[in-house]
Parts: structure tokens; C-alpha cells; sequence
């Protein structure tokens, strides 16, 4: 979703008059939505599961790390009062994720999830499954928001899983006998320090692909059980390879979920996080509101 237009030009210290008045702060962001979770079994054939791709990725802090399809935007300008703020949750099992947000000023897409036949697109997109013959291909990411998941080959030994995608790199395709890497995630250090999130999820099978940097989650091969995202890293879970029947023996890990941090440089001095779950930290003259679950910003 685009960023949604402001009014009014900004002072020196980051304020400006919108319409009617209404004073305008500007922001700088990361919102990583929930991460998708690894692909489920379906069908007696299905011998291995992709990994869930990471949660969309907007930033508006430089990234320190290069490539990928998550570019660093412009600020953005919101007014003053309450601004609530959506953080994603991982996807189950087989599941997308959730979308994260900064009211409607800026939203980041879901993260696809791994798994056959099914839409694994997302803000980055779900690695494809192996089911014995026939190619499938993984899920697209939204541009500038996250990478592709990776295909599966065609053929009756294609027996693998597809890496989900991150944040910085697609997840890998998929090869016959072995799970496939998620892709890498992205280092941001608006918070302070540098953290790496919004890693893909690693594909199932023997060898089993493994995930992404930024919280990625393991494939794995029975009777280990794949890795979940990490939590709050907006990271994809892993895949699994299994014997049939399908069900729980060939089921991936649930995906992580997001985060929203907004950074305010000259905050006014009325400047609060709710609930207290959420924080609010310094740095020289900027305020920054980190939100690990849903709450409200209040300028």
C-alpha cells in the first residue's frame, strides 16, 4: 500500500500545519508485518513443505544491508494525538501472516506462507512444496516490501522444499532430494543498535534448508520438527519433510511475528507508548516507540 499524501511543509524540527491547522509531526518508521507460516501436508503424495516468507518490510531509517526489494522511503508526516499501531502475528501452520501498520500512514503486507497449491504470496512470498511430479512456484513478494519464494523442480523425484523469501533475498528453489534456504533478511539500526529481522523460512527435506538471517526458521525432516520464526523479527517458519499419511508429520512452524518502531527527532514533549508493554526509549535528541504488540502512539 502506498504512503498516504501529508500537507504542509515541515520546520526545522520535523513540525508542519496540515489542513485546518492540524499539527503535523514527521516519522521515521520500520514496520515489519507477521511472517507466514511453513507449509502444511496435503495429499498422500506430499513428501516435503516450503518455508513461510518474512512480513513486508518498510523503512524509512537507511538499511545497512544491500540488495534485496525493501527499499529505504522518505519519512512520512502524521498529526499530532493517538495513532494506532498494528503489529502483525505470525502465521500458523501453512498460514500467512498478519499485516503491520502505522494507522493508514503506512502498512506492510503479511508474509506468504509455504505449502502446495495454495496463494503463497505475501510481503515476501512463501517457498513452493514437492508433491512427487509437477513444478509449483513460489509465492511473489510485494515490490519494495520484500523477495520471491523459491520454485520446486518438476519431475517424479521432486522431493524437496523451497526456501520462503526475505527481506533482502529470495528464498531458494528447491532441489530434488534436499530442502532448499530461506532468504536473508535486512539489518536496521533505528532502534539504536543493529538487529537483522525478516528471514525466511528454510525448506524440509533430508538435508533440510536452513533459514534466512533475521530469525528464520530451520526445515527439517522427520521425526525433528521444523523451527518457528522469530518472534518479533517478522520472520518466516521453517518447512518439514515427512512419510505419509499427511498431517502433523509433514507440517512446518508457525511463522514470527512483526514489529512497528517510529523514530521522532525533536519529539514534542508530550510524546507516549501505550500498552506499557511497548516501550519508549531516547537517543540524543530523538524519542523511539518500539511496539511489539498493538497499542497507540500519542503525540
Amino acid at each position: 500500500m502506498p504512503l498516504l499524501g501529508t500537507t504542509g511543509a515541515g520546520s526545522a524540527k520535523g513540525f508542519g500545519q496540515g489542513i485546518g491547522g492540524v499539527q503535523l509531526v514527521e516519522i521515521k518508521f520500520l514496520v515489519l508485518a507477521g511472517g507466514g507460516g511453513g507449509g502444511a501436508g496435503v495429499g498422500s503424495n506430499l513428501l516435503a513443505s516450503g518455508g513461510g516468507g518474512a512480513g513486508g518490510y518498510r523503512n524509512s531509517y537507511a538499511s545497512e544491508t544491500s540488495g534485496g526489494n525493501s527499499s529505504t522511503e522518505s519519512a512520512v508526516e502524521i498529526p499530532t494525538g493517538d495513532t494506532p499501531i498494528t503489529v502483525g502475528a505470525g502465521g500458523a501452520i501453512g498460514v500467512k501472516g498478519e499485516d503491520s501498520s502505522i494507522g493508514a500512514y503506512v502498512v506492510s503486507v503479511k508474509g506468504g506462507n509455504g505449502g502446495y497449491g495454495q496463494d503463497r504470496n505475501g510481503g515476501s512470498g512463501g517457498g513452493a512444496a514437492s508433491r512427487g511430479s509437477g513444478q509449483q512456484t513460489g509465492g511473489s513478494g510485494t515490490a519494495n516490501q520484500g523477495t520471491d519464494g523459491g520454485d520446486t523442480p518438476q519431475g517424479p523425484s521432486a522431493d524437496c522444499g523451497a526456501g520462503g523469501g526475505g527481506a533482502s533475498s529470495a528464498g531458494q528453489d528447491g532441489l530434488n532430494g534436499s530442502g532448499s534456504n530461506g532468504g536473508n533478511g535486512l539489518a536496521s539500526s533505528i532502534t539504536g543498535s543493529s538487529v537483522t529481522r525478516g528471514g525466511g523460512g528454510g525448506g524440509g527435506n533430508n538435508p533440510a534448508g536452513a533459514g534466512g538471517s533475521g530469525g528464520g526458521g530451520n526445515g527439517a525432516v522427520e521425526p525433528a520438527n521444523a523451527t518457528a520464526g522469530a518472534v518479533n523479527k517478522g520472520a518466516g517458519g521453517g518447512g518439514r519433510q515427512g512419510t505419509g499419511p499427511p498431517g502433523a508429520n509433514q507440517s512446518g512452524a508457525a511463522g514470527g511475528s512483526g514489529i512497528v518502531v517510529v523514530r521522532v527527532t525533536d519529539a514534542p514533549a508530550s510524546i507516549a507508548v501505550s500498552p506499557g508493554t511497548n516501550t519508549l526509549n531516547t537517543s540524543g535528541s530523538d524519542s523511539i516507540a518500539t511496539f511489539t504488540v498493538d497499542g497507540v502512539l500519542t503525540l
